[in-house]
């Protein structure tokens, strides 16, 4: 599979699922707690082989499996003495999922 090109947004993706398998290794609590995933995904995640998760990478193709912060903007124009406090104090994204649609459309 290493002669495989990756993209951008691939290498991202293989970046930061290794992240996170690493991390469910060490302490699956917090690596859940930091990046949003319920139980279920870590086991699975965590019993996937290396070779499966860059097939899973290769498979997806341009789509991105991490969205950024969504207070990502605030924190870039933060001056750097503040940006790790501001951005402990504020969920990486809202706790309930904005609805799709609004109301007067469904």
């Amino acid at each position: 599979m290493s002669s495989i090109q990756f993209t951008d947004v691939q290498l991202t993706n293989l970046y930061l699922l290794q992240a996170i398998r690493l991390g469910i290794a060490q302490d699956r609590v917090s690596t859940c707690r930091k990046f949003g995933l319920d139980a279920a995904q870590a086991e699975y995640l965590a019993t996937m082989s290396q070779e499966e998760v860059w097939s899973f990478v290769a498979h997806i193709g341009q789509s991105t499996l991490f969205p950024p912060r969504q207070d990502l903007l605030a924190l870039l124009k933060a001056p750097a003495p503040l940006q790790a406090s501001l951005a402990a104090v504020h969920a990486p994204r809202p706790q309930h999922p904005a609805p799709l649609l609004p109301a007067s459309a469904t």
